[in-house]
């Protein structure tokens, strides 16, 4: 008799206990890649700053640093705002991405990331 209820409460223990695992994972995992695009974000706008606003050079940088980070850059929306800075002026620069969340038993779904960076122009134009 007690074979059994001890097989049974493991059962059930595992059944709840497996999705809190992965979703501690994915949500882990997600909190990191946000991290990572978010410092991204803030390095590409100093970039811009620097540069004088958006060029092929700056989304190259970015799509480098995704990589690193290993981020697909084709997943990934850049934006930058507005395309030419002159000195002081405020350049803004957006990533948008979407983490995948599998937890098992539970849901399937994806959830937005997204992160801004504002710097000011350093280029006297």
């Amino acid at each position: 008799m007690d074979e059994g209820a001890v097989t049974l409460e493991s059962t059930l223990a595992l059944t709840l206990l497996v999705p809190i695992l992965f979703a501690v994972l994915q949500f882990g995992g997600a909190l990191q890649r946000w991290s990572a695009q978010d410092a991204i974000a803030v390095q590409a706008a100093r970039q811009a700053a620097e540069l004088g606003g958006d060029s092929a050079e700056l989304r190259l940088a970015i799509e480098q640093a995704l990589r690193s980070s290993r981020i697909d850059p084709g997943g990934v929306t850049i934006s930058v705002e507005p395309a030419t800075v002159g000195w002081r002026e405020p350049i803004r620069v957006r990533l948008r991405s979407e983490a995948q969340i599998a937890i098992p038993f539970l849901l399937t779904t994806s959830m937005p990331l997204s992160s801004s960076a504002i710097a000011r122009g350093e280029l006297a134009r």
